[in-house]
């Protein structure tokens, strides 16, 4: 029997550009978040913590970073096992390599070699690949099967891509999905995808610990991983660890800019916590004159209730804009410039067709909205 809380990704230290205004706040969740981890692998009585690569954002991070993470991993009552990734390579001037991360507790150590390590007192062993270079086109558990003792539960511990079409790039460190099969694995823990991924029962992404930016869906949680014998398929329970929300709030201009402000204004009224919540407002279709200061004042009145962080990323298009190119296509296209004629043509009276204007209205919404889409 073996009981593993399985992490990655921590990347402390990171730059948080992309929320330039709060980036100290994001990397003090980053923290917290990781203290979360070994608090919640202390409840669970597990028998090791292992972080699948990138604790660190790069092999630069301040030796003050190296010294917060070490206090964080020496509360652990269980070892902790830390394997090397992309963003913290096992390069000449890796983090690891450095006299402040030697200093480490007794009880944490590098997956730094090729040979099988195993977990005290439990019959299971760990098979590390530890990344020695930013990128790379080889796949980091080919080698296992070469090495696998038939007696133990095997863990691999891996940090890349899973080679999914779509998902993956050639110079992503690919891993092959038979990965478990080929080296006998019970259980396959994996770093590098942010969002928590059970590609099947033997083969998972933990997911970061803590959200890094918007639109990462399954971030800001752990894996624990239990497995009670040789060949038993694992038990595996998603932990929450992450503390800040990111939200993406959608507007349809189309629809009016002030109906949007108040709907997304009622939104944002019921979101839990805002102080530890980051926003974003994302504008699309085609857009009034009246929407920028509309929009200025939502993001005004959504800093006032106290959000971490409000940002809009303008995606509509400006009516007078839209209506412009609209009319410049017509005049070399025959098709457009008959459909225009027919939604603009005489108007039929209310008495007899109340419903005609406004379908005739929307369908050149529709017409403007299609043409400005394909311009982009």
């Amino acid at each position: 029997m073996v009981k593993i809380l399985h992490s990655a990704d921590w990347q402390v230290g990171l730059r948080a550009q992309h929320v330039a205004r709060v980036a100290s706040d994001v990397r003090k969740a980053r923290l917290e978040a990781a203290r979360k981890v070994i608090r919640e692998a202390n409840s669970l009585s597990v028998n090791a913590v292992v972080l699948a690569g990138d604790i660190f954002e790069d092999n630069f991070v301040e030796d003050r970073l190296v010294h917060e993470v070490l206090a964080v991993l020496a509360d652990s009552r269980a070892p902790v096992y830390v394997l090397p990734g992309n963003h913290d390579a096992l390069t000449p001037d890796a983090i690891y390599r450095r006299p402040s991360w030697k200093q480490r507790p007794s009880h944490v150590f590098m997956l730094d070699g090729d040979s099988a390590v195993p977990v005290p007192r439990t019959s299971a062993v760990l098979l590390p690949a530890p990344l020695r270079q930013k990128k790379g086109m080889k796949d980091p558990t080919a080698e296992w099967a070469a090495r696998v003792d038939p007696a133990d539960i095997r863990i691999g511990v891996a940090h890349g891509s899973l080679r999914i079409e779509g998902k993956y790039s050639a110079d992503d460190f690919p891993i092959a999905l038979n990965a478990v099969a080929r080296s006998g694995l019970d259980y396959l823990a994996l770093g590098h995808w942010h969002g928590q991924y059970l590609h099947d029962a033997r083969t998972a992404y933990s997911g970061a610990h803590e959200t890094t930016k918007f639109g990462e869906d399954g971030s800001g949680q752990a894996l624990l991983v239990e497995i009670v014998a040789r060949g038993a398929e694992p038990r595996l329970t998603p932990v929450v660890t992450g503390s800040l929300a990111w939200r993406v709030l959608e507007l349809d201009l189309s629809q009016g800019t002030g109906p949007e402000v108040e709907r997304v204004r009622a939104l944002a009224a019921v979101l839990p916590h805002p102080e530890r919540t980051l926003l974003r407002l994302r504008t699309t279709g085609t857009s009034a004159d009246d929407a920028t200061s509309l929009l200025n004042g939502l993001e005004d009145a959504l800093w006032g209730r106290g959000f971490l962080h409000v940002s809009v990323e303008r995606n509509d298009i400006p009516r007078d804009k839209a209506e412009g190119r609209l009319a410049d296509i017509a005049g070399s296209s025959s098709l457009i410039s008959s459909l225009l004629r027919e939604l603009g043509g005489p108007a039929v009276p209310a008495s007899q067709a109340p419903e005609e204007a406004a379908v005739r209205l929307a369908a050149r919404q529709v017409l403007t909205e299609l043409v400005m889409e394909a311009w982009k």
